[in-house]
């Protein structure tokens, strides 16, 4: 998968911008200082790619003051030969609306996902391994949107149900109701779990190795999905065991008048030598994890799409040493990026590791 053209409008700081990425250059430098639009660019990438932003939950915060709309078009290649034109449309004014069209044709958010496979590195990475479990769920949401239609599915209806389910639990009268929001919480909610387990399973048996090599250590690496549903239980039957959760949670439900168990109330587990990271690691320690996330993350990407994502790395090689810088521009060479930096010395190194680069001085 390939960006060719961008074209921005009313996006942020960039009123009218067209960018044409070099045909024979895999890697995008943008070298600037702060408040130069670097980071906005990345993020209408970011936007074309999810529907949303990395940086707020308003979508009103990225049209540009004073406008009432904004319009992202790209063009990208697929790897089997086809290639697509992609545009986002937001408008807050007169009515809010938006809008995602692919070749021209207007699509829903869940069929539009997809058609531009995105891998964001970004300094405040680390905040996903040692903060809120919000963030974490949200990690693995945005990986399994990307790559699993019947994941983005069962998220959004699970999302509605859920919501219909704690709306009645605030004014509930007969018990026996919640029997039909229940059973479609396990219906949607099982998938979840389900595709979410594959998911760190399929970290677990990449992240150590890639992390033992990043390091130059032997630490044993690891990652546990946690969930009130499956516990600890090997080969758990997932709908049985979420249905006599839910019954077992329901009088404590409707006493607290909200949905306690689920996956929206779980999380990932990270452990180094058999410690919990959020008690035990250091910043080096979290840095070279995150990186081997991240890397394992484009391996499942291209392992359930058959292509390469496009990366964002938004000034991270600023914090990376010498030698893991050099593993991750060995790591993505298959891979188109767009890098930024505020001085050219961080990135001095890339196109001699890498396969060239194109150079775009941001002011």
């Amino acid at each position: 998968m390939k960006l060719l053209k961008l074209q921005l409008e009313n996006f942020r700081s960039y009123k009218k911008h067209k960018f044409e990425f070099g045909k024979d250059k895999k890697l995008t430098l943008l070298v600037g200082g702060n408040g130069t639009g670097k980071t906005n660019f990345l993020e209408a990438i970011y936007v074309l790619s999810l529907g949303r932003s990395f940086r707020s939950l308003f979508r009103d915060d990225l049209i540009s003051w004073g406008d009432e709309h904004l319009r992202l078009n790209a063009d990208i290649s697929y790897d089997d030969g086809e290639s697509a034109n992609l545009e986002v449309f937001y408008e807050n004014k007169p009515a809010k609306r938006k809008n995602f069209k692919r070749n021209g044709l207007t699509l829903k958010g869940s069929e539009y996902v997809g058609s531009l496979l995105t891998v964001l590195f970004h300094p405040e990475d680390l905040n996903m391994l040692v903060l809120s479990p919000s963030l974490r769920r949200r990690y693995m949401d945005i990986i399994l949107c990307q790559t699993d239609k019947k994941y983005l599915y069962a998220l959004s209806k699970y999302k509605k149900v859920l919501r219909q389910r704690n709306a009645l639990l605030q004014g509930i009268r007969i018990e026996e109701d919640l029997d039909v929001w229940d059973k479609e919480l396990v219906e949607f909610g099982s998938v979840i779990i389900e595709k979410r387990i594959m998911l760190i399973n399929f970290f677990n048996e990449k992240i150590e190795n890639v992390y033992r090599i990043i390091s130059g250590n032997k630490e044993r690496v690891s990652m546990e999905y946690e969930s009130k549903i499956i516990k600890k239980i090997p080969n758990p039957d997932i709908e049985k065991l979420y249905e006599d959760e839910l019954f077992n949670r329901r009088q404590r439900d409707i006493k607290r008048m909200e949905t306690s168990a689920g996956p929206h109330r779980d999380d990932i587990k990270f452990y180094i030598n058999g410690k919990e990271i959020i008690s035990s690691a250091s910043r080096g320690e979290l840095r070279t994890l995150i990186l081997a996330m991240k890397l394992s993350e484009i391996e499942f990407i291209k392992e359930k799409t058959g292509t390469y994502p496009v990366l964002l790395l938004d000034d991270v090689f600023s914090e990376l040493d010498r030698n893991r810088k050099s593993h991750l521009m060995e790591s993505i060479q298959n891979c188109q990026a767009v890098i930024t930096a505020t001085d050219i010395d961080s990135l001095k190194s890339l196109e001699k590791d890498g396969a060239g680069a194109a150079i775009v001085k941001m002011e």
